[in-house]
């Protein structure tokens, strides 16, 4: 089996950086190719408008403007360059991580290996798809349960009523086809397609209804000039010309239709709309065909349905939108983009399934396992399930943090310091402000007041940006007198005005309270003198009725220093650490391969958790634990491990039983022998055989008067009789094969047909046959032994055991047919144990040793 989170996490920071290095070094190229950087562009613009983005009222560019200059990055198109690109990489990375890897085929690689490019060729920059893919980064991380998909109806409610209008159509469109989808009614292609149009149809007549405009208004609308019309870039006005509402709502359908078969695009015959065109077609029909599919049979559960249902749902809704607003064909793939991740993830869930077993396969191999052979047994056979694509991503992750919370108080603490510590070093700063009126005289009408209005309004930005001129900072300079550079005076100096107003502010910044109030006033006074002056200067007659300053307030000294902001500081810094703590603590998650959760020995054994054993004093010290005295924590987990197997099945129970562990150190031999005790002491025969040629044990931890000379070893070579090497031992009903002599040849000796014979001989003397098998991984004794068992208990030590080593030993035993009965969960600590707990060890010889999760006591199996 693939390990679900590690590779598609790597392949995530690998795509990552795909995505910034188009968007740091091809795409200014691209962008002056095709001119689709005019977003960028006016976003930019609007930043630096002296007028606040809300107030400018350009819908989607001012909320955007607003982003950016919330997250500082205004003045850094650069960062924003990057920002964009490993945001866009992020929502395809959590896609892979949410559906572990890319496992269905060429296809969904290569559209996993082209959403980064198209990232960094559209998201690389001031771009408003920043705020869509920060949305489906959301869409994409929600669980998908009934309360998931309501928080994912909620972010596309939110990104309808803060960014654009028709994700509200978008959420309703989703709605509707993920209740088709569920209900089967999307299973041919036809079908899907037929939907797209008959969506189509409703949205374009929900248009026409609720505006009273044509349903292609708002596409049309953006080509109403000749010379856009004429542009190859820009679809045509209307493919059909029809009356209302026929028309419209036509041309919208057909619009959404001719990007799954992309034809006014292929037929523009130049060689950008040609590749344009294919990747649509191959978009849009890879995703037509898995929303066909959504519904056939699987085997990963119905989680992995659902999340494929929004994977698809999601994208086909916003192709019935594209038919209402997309204004031209290059627009479509960059609005497209955000979403690509999620085709990306339905495409290759789809894709998986052709490639996916129906049901369990049994592995071919000579080897077969003793029941097989044995009348009245049935053979069982393992498969290693994939993990359920739909699995909570969102739960796993809150489970990382749960583990490593120190991460998060360690990323608290010392953001909360440096944000301290910042503030202790910053040059304390005052702030003083000015205010300026800017007005017209000499009205002798409301027509004239209002065309002075109106004058006064257009002139406050030229104001503002005589105000940031150097001519200002050396007229502040020579008034008062001050030795500063005419640069350090205009870094002083900080103007602004508010859209549909005449108040123009001047503020000052300075280390001493007094020369912040006093460049303040001087630069107000000397920027209303140099409007005077140039007034003057371009008045005809010497007399200028042209918009005046006057000086609204005068700036005062501030009592209290506006930089810096200690307490600002220290919440920003210990919210900044506080996520990357996080960052840190999801990621050591993903990466850490330690076994500490039963769910996840789940994922990758397709056998039950029949037993949980904690850490506990009396098996560091000796080994066994007496069944005979009062019940102690560790012999009731015993007990329950005896019921469990009774109950594994009922009509062939397993007579012989090997108990084994991927490597050395992870308890088999401690397991082994208490659970032979445990039913020994629940009145039934046992044979407990060390099978463990190689570093035998169990005459040890049994103690008393057992021989080692003679046992499993001397018997396979033909010098004893079975009867010979049975040893009774002081627990009644429990008897004991050791292992006898160190053979040389351990593993032909445990492949003999003789060793089958001789558990064939004991499982007709005794009700249970327990064999402590050597570790699967350094030898092959393990597998030999398992497969010669009726079945196989398989070890797994707590925050000791990776994923990759259960993987390697569940493989190990599949390949010879072994039945893998179930796990037992080994030095769990207390917290996570049913019962108290302490501490035991394991060790072994074999020169690769499980590293110890507690300090142990002289336990060395």
């Amino acid at each position: 089996m693939t390990e679900p989170a590690a590779s598609p996490l790597v392949l995530s920071v690998v795509l990552g950086f795909v995505a910034v290095a188009v968007g740091l070094l091809a795409r200014r190229t691209l962008d002056g190719s095709r001119g689709f950087g005019g977003d960028a562009a006016t976003i930019s613009s609007i930043m630096h408008s002296p007028f606040s983005a809300s107030d400018l009222g350009l819908g989607s560019y001012s909320v955007i403007a607003d982003f950016y200059q919330w997250l500082g990055l205004a003045d850094a198109p650069t960062t924003a360059s990057v920002f964009g690109a490993v945001l866009g990489a992020a929502v395809l990375g959590c896609v892979l991580i949410r559906i572990h890897g890319i496992n269905g085929g060429t296809l969904p690689l290569l559209l996993a290996l082209l959403v980064p490019v198209l990232v960094g060729v559209y998201e690389a920059a001031y771009a408003k798809e920043v705020l869509i893919s920060l949305g489906m980064l959301v869409v994409v991380l929600l669980p998908v349960n009934w309360f998931g998909e309501l928080l994912v109806l909620t972010t596309l409610v939110v990104l309808g009523a803060e960014f654009r209008t028709y994700w509200f159509i978008v959420a309703v469109v989703y709605v509707v086809l993920r209740i088709c989808l569920v209900r089967g009614m999307l299973r041919t292609p036809g079908r899907v397609v037929g939907a797209v149009a008959v969506l189509g149809v409703l949205t374009g007549i929900a248009v026409w209804i609720g505006t009273g405009n044509p349903a292609d208004a708002f596409r049309y609308e953006v080509n109403d000039t000749a010379a856009r019309q004429n542009d190859t870039g820009s679809l045509i006005t209307r493919y059909i010309d029809l009356p209302e509402p026929v028309g419209g709502i036509v041309n919208t359908t057909l619009t959404s239709l001719l990007f799954i078969a992309p034809l006014p695009m292929l037929l523009k015959a130049s060689p950008y709309y040609l590749v344009i065109g294919i990747l649509f077609a191959v978009l849009w029909i890879s995703l037509v065909r898995a929303a066909a599919r959504s519904r056939e049979v699987t085997t990963t559960g119905p989680t992995d349905d659902r999340l494929l249902h929004r994977f698809v749902a999601l994208p086909l809704a916003f192709l019935v939108v594209q038919g209402l607003f997309e204004p031209d064909w290059g627009s479509a793939l960059r609005h497209l983009t955000p979403l690509l991740p999620l085709l990306v993830g339905a495409v290759d869930l789809v894709a998986r399934r052709s490639t996916d077993p129906p049901g369990p396969v049994a592995p071919s191999d000579t080897l077969t396992p003793r029941s097989a052979s044995r009348p009245g047994k049935t053979t069982m056979t393992t498969q290693t399930p994939t993990p359920s694509a739909g699995r909570n991503v969102l739960a796993t992750y809150l489970g990382h943090l749960r583990r490593w919370w120190w991460f998060l108080v360690i990323g608290l603490v010392i953001g909360g310091l440096l944000g301290w510590g910042a503030s202790a070093l910053m040059a304390t700063k005052y702030t003083a402000t000015a205010q300026l009126y800017v007005g017209t005289a000499g009205a002798t009408s409301s027509s004239d007041a209002y065309n002075g209005a109106m004058l006064s309004q257009k002139q406050v930005g030229s104001y503002v940006e005589m105000a940031k001129s150097p001519t200002l900072a050396n007229r502040v300079i020579d008034d008062l007198d001050l030795d500063k550079s005419t640069g350090d005076v205009q870094g002083m100096i900080t103007p602004a005005a508010r859209k549909d107003t005449v108040i123009i502010e001047m503020h000052a910044v300075s280390g001493n309270a007094d020369l912040s109030r006093d460049v303040a006033n001087s630069a107000a006074t000397q920027l209303k003198d140099m409007v005077r002056d140039l007034n003057q200067q371009t008045a005809p007659n010497g007399r200028s009725t042209a918009p005046q300053l006057a000086v609204l307030t005068e700036a005062t000294s501030p009592s209290s220093p506006s930089s810096p902001n200690t307490r600002q500081n220290v919440m920003a810094g210990a919210v900044l650490c506080l996520v990357l703590g996080a960052l840190a603590a999801v990621v050591r998650g993903l990466t850490d391969r330690r076994i500490t959760t039963t769910e996840r020995i789940r994922e990758i054994i397709d056998a039950p958790v029949v037993g949980t054993v904690s850490t506990t004093e009396a098996l560091a010290e000796k080994h066994t634990l007496d069944f005979a005295a009062a019940p102690v924590a560790a012999t009731e987990q015993f007990r329950e491990l005896r019921t469990n197997l009774r109950f594994l099945d009922v009509d062939n129970p397993p007579t012989v039983i090997a108990v084994t562990g991927g490597v050395a150190g992870e308890g088999k031999s401690t397991i082994a022998a208490n659970l032979a005790l445990a039913l020994a002491d629940d009145g039934e025969s046992v044979c407990l055989v060390d099978a463990d040629l190689r570093d035998p044990s169990v005459a040890d931890y049994l103690s008393g008067n057992l021989q080692s000379a003679v046992g499993l070893s001397t018997a396979l070579a033909g010098d004893a009789d079975i009867d010979d090497i049975i040893q009774q031992t002081a627990t009644p009903g429990l008897g004991v094969v050791t292992s006898g002599t160190v053979p040389p040849n351990p593993a032909e000796l445990l492949g003999s047909r003789r060793f089958r014979d001789l558990l064939t001989e004991l499982g007709e003397k005794f009700d249970h046959v327990i064999l402590d098998a050597s570790p699967s991984l350094p030898v092959t004794d393990g597998a030999l032994v398992a497969s010669a068992a009726d079945g196989v208990l398989l070890t797994v030590r707590h925050n000791s055991t990776t994923t990759d080593r259960l993987t390697s030993t569940e493989g190990n035993l599949s390949a010879v047919n072994s039945r893998i009965l179930g796990t037992v969960f080994t030095l769990v600590p207390e917290a996570r144990g049913k019962y108290g707990a302490s501490k035991y060890g394991y060790g072994y010889g074999y020169g690769a040793t499980a590293p110890s999760a507690t300090s142990t006591a002289g336990d060395t199996h």
